[in-house]
Order: C-alpha cells, then sequence, then structure tokens
C-alpha cells in the first residue's frame, strides 16, 4: 500500500479509565474495522495507561485527559493526554512491544519526537474541541465542568 493514500480509521469510544487519580476518556481506533468488535478489557487499559502515567497528578495536572489505543497496520499505539494548568495538555506517546509469551508492553518510541498521526489528531481535535467547551468558555473547573467535559465523548470515523 502506498504510505500517502489516506483510507479513513473507525473510532469507538470507550468507558473512561481510572489510574494513578485521574478519569481518563478512552477511545479505540482501528486501521482495520473489521476488527471493531476486538475491544480491549478495561482492567487491560486501565494497567496500561497507569504504567504511562505512572505517578499520581502533580501541581498543575486536572485530574482528567484522554487515550487513544490505536491499532493500526504495522503496530499499536497507546497514547496518553492529561490537561494541565487550564489550557495545556501532557501527552505521552509508546508503541506496543509483545514479549515472546504474547503478553504487549507499551513502550516509548524510537523516534521520541511523534505525538500524532493523522487519525488520532482528529481525536485529539474534538478532545481540545470539547475541553474549551465544557472547561475554558465556562470559566470554571468543577465537578460539573468536569463531568460535562467527561460525557462529551467521539465516535465514528475520521
Amino acid at each position: 500500500m502506498n504510505p500517502l493514500t489516506y483510507s479513513p480509521r473507525l473510532v469507538k469510544a470507550l468507558p473512561p479509565v481510572e489510574a494513578c487519580g485521574r478519569v481518563l476518556k478512552a477511545y479505540a481506533m482501528f486501521a482495520q474495522p473489521e476488527h471493531g468488535s476486538a475491544l480491549p478489557e478495561p482492567e487491560w487499559l486501565r494497567q496500561h495507561a497507569a504504567s504511562v502515567l505512572g505517578e499520581p497528578p502533580q501541581e498543575g495536572d486536572h485530574p482528567v485527559g484522554f487515550l487513544i489505543l490505536h491499532y493500526g497496520k504495522e503496530a499499536d499505539y497507546l497514547l496518553v493526554s492529561q490537561w494541565y494548568d487550564a489550557d495545556m495538555l501532557k501527552h505521552w506517546v509508546r508503541g506496543s512491544v509483545v514479549d515472546a509469551e504474547g503478553g504487549t508492553t507499551f513502550a516509548p518510541l524510537a523516534q521520541r519526537d511523534l505525538i500524532a498521526c493523522v487519525w488520532e489528531l482528529e481525536v485529539i481535535r474534538f478532545e481540545r474541541d470539547a475541553w474549551v467547551n465544557t472547561v475554558l468558555s465556562q470559566g470554571r473547573l468543577d465537578q460539573v465542568a468536569l463531568d460535562a467535559y467527561l460525557a462529551t465523548t467521539f465516535s465514528g470515523w475520521v
């Protein structure tokens, strides 16, 4: 396949994941939409999100964010993002590593400067807009605003 060819990918919103003192909206993205029924177990996803975050929120961290589990063509990727200091986003990208027994871990990419592919950027854009509309435009970061943010999810094609 020509790498310059664009084919839409399926995105499914999953139940939120609680990890390391944060609630993360969760998404599964599929390069091969026919595999869209193979959703991750919530505990598996929680453990992998926790392995990326590693510690509780620090000063300036907000207790919410989102993650994308991207089942790609060449490999699988886990992107974890957390809102920080009102209008900024912390972001970690990991690639899957499968051991001899078939267990999966997610490790930093060899190309550490990568932040997302064109498909993942669409979900990130959606999340940016959701954060602006439910938190920043309301001028508050209380439980009502956080609940509104967490309830705003995307499913569809990107």
